[in-house]
């Protein structure tokens, strides 16, 4: 196997002296959080048996095309679903929240637990009158057979090599695709960091054929660069590269909450969060590089939104990289799916407003990647005059937008991956051309105040769920703290379904969810 840009053993033997050090250094005393109240729904309800396994009726009106995957294609037709029955059938009563805001159900919790429920809008539209059509021009549906890889991806998965995508080093790029037996569709979108310098660059898969050394759990396990590995569903599970899909990859654990749906997963390969639009860009000590994710995303749901006809429901998620770029792409994937509810679950790699993410880091990823390009022309506070305001800008158009839209956000309270990034904006940014992975695993021992700190992430965390909730955002939280608040990403690995906060497990909140209960889970 062989490690990109680590040909000098020398760095291996350093990080191997440090060990003993990192052990001592990666404990931490534990937070304590004050529960959040929860919105006082005046009425009780629940989602329609259609959102929970009720019966589904799902009539495609409109002039076939070619029978690919899946039934005919409508040019002109409208999918019409129809729900009843299930676990959890029952009357959507509304109630009005404290802040005038429709709110289902009572939203009771226990303890750390918040939240309350808002119904799923399963038909009708899903934005508002007014703002631009970021769809791409539909493609053709996905041939039933895809690319023949060696050795062979996971059983029941086909990749497919979408032409015009491009890799960050200028190979084609592709997704995987599970086909499921219920009308409702997840779209993953792998992370594994960003290309904002050479050193950070040779952490970052520059094609859909290499990825992290190790699993991505801690940095430490994340300091050695990147192997020739194919991304795909599992790669990531255990520390080898040599484990089955898990978490919300297990298709056959009955306790997995979506189970059941068809699922594709995206590898990361453009080194710009899925969001980026700049050919032949330029980064510290590296050119000719294809920050293209954006328009790879585009060309990707124009070949998956045909090829899946009669959806009910469908979830844009990600984890690290992947999970900033499930926000950032919502809104062009939702104008893509029409009158098909998309939801977000974003997993450890959540954007902070502009007092936690210095303004010098965003106008960087900005300048580097050609995000403005990505943003949505009417988006009047997407693009200030200094680089700030990503985060609060997309979050009211989006919520304006489309205000049915649903995001959760899983975290660890002091995600030390994440905070490796944030990094890069320390200090206005001063050592944005030379931050290395490397260098501060190993002076962060001496000098803790190289990474980002740990409690001001948690700070902004809990700043972020609060704002979304101050103008109004459906979201949903799951913080994980202490003893592994140091952690990276959750939803693709086997603890999905045990590790637990308030009484739930990571699962449990998922499959909530997706039910439309928006609960606030922290320590």
């Amino acid at each position: 196997m062989r490690i990109a840009r680590l040909e000098s053993s020398v760095r291996a033997l350093v990080i191997a002296s440090v060990l003993p050090l990192l052990a001592v250094s990666c404990s931490s005393e534990g937070l304590t959080f004050p529960p959040t109240p929860p919105p006082a729904g005046a009425a009780a309800g629940q989602v329609a048996g259609a959102a929970s396994g009720g019966t589904v009726s799902l009539p495609f009106a409109g002039t076939g095309t070619t029978p690919m995957m899946g039934p005919p294609v409508g040019t002109a037709g409208i999918a019409a679903v129809a729900g009843s029955g299930g676990a959890r059938a029952g009357t959507e009563a509304v109630g009005a929240g404290a802040s005038g805001s429709p709110l289902a159900g009572a939203g009771a919790g226990a303890g750390a637990t918040g939240g309350g429920t808002y119904p799923l809008n399963l038909t009708g539209p899903k934005t508002v009158a007014g703002f631009m059509n970021l769809a791409p021009p539909m493609g053709m549906p996905l041939p039933e057979a895809g690319k023949m890889l060696t050795p062979p991806p996971p059983a029941g998965w086909v990749y497919h090599e979408i032409a015009g995508s491009i890799c960050r080093d200028g190979s084609p790029a592709g997704f995987f695709v599970h086909k499921g037996t219920v009308p409702r569709l997840m779209i993953f979108l792998e992370g594994g960091g960003a290309c904002m310098n050479d050193h950070l660059c040779a952490f970052n898969q520059k094609n859909v054929n290499e990825s992290f050394a190790g699993d991505g759990l801690t940095l430490l396990n994340s300091t050695l660069g990147t192997v020739q590995d194919r991304q795909q569903p599992g790669v990531f599970s255990q520390q080898d590269h040599k484990g089955q899909p898990a978490g919300l990859f297990d298709l056959e654990n009955p306790m997995n909450p979506m189970k059941g749906w068809s699922e594709i997963y995206v590898p990361y390969c453009s080194g710009d969060v899925h969001f980026g639009t700049k050919k032949n860009g330029s980064v510290q000590g590296l050119s000719n590089q294809q920050f293209l994710g954006y328009e790879n995303m585009k060309l990707f749901i124009s070949r998956i939104v045909p090829s899946f006809p009669g959806l009910e429901h469908v979830v844009l998620a990600g984890s690290s990289a992947g999970s900033i770029a499930a926000m950032l792409n919502v809104s062009m994937v939702q104008d893509a799916f029409g009158s098909v509810q998309v939801d977000v679950i974003a997993d450890s790699g959540l954007p902070l407003r502009d007092k936690y993410w210095p303004v010098c880091l965003q106008k960087r990823y900005r300048e580097s990647w050609g995000l403005d390009g990505a943003l949505p022309p009417d988006c009047e506070g997407c693009k200030q005059a200094d680089g700030g305001g990503l985060v609060t800008g997309l979050a009211e158009y989006y919520h304006k937008k489309h205000p049915d839209t649903h995001f959760a956000a899983i975290s660890r309270t002091e995600d030390e991956i994440m905070r490796l990034f944030f990094s890069g904006g320390l200090n206005d940014c001063a050592n944005y051309d030379t931050l290395d992975p490397v260098a501060i695993v190993i002076s962060n021992v001496l000098d803790p105040s190289v990474l980002y700190p740990g409690p001001q992430y948690t700070e902004a965390l809990l700043d972020f769920r609060d704002y979304a909730k101050s103008v109004g955002l459906p979201a949903a939280s799951f913080l994980v703290g202490p003893p592994n608040q140091n952690y990276h990403q959750i939803i693709f690995r086997p603890d999905f379904y045990t590790l637990k906060v308030g009484g739930k497990t990571a699962a449990d909140f998922i499959r909530d969810f997706l039910n439309g209960v928006l609960d606030e889970i922290q320590p």
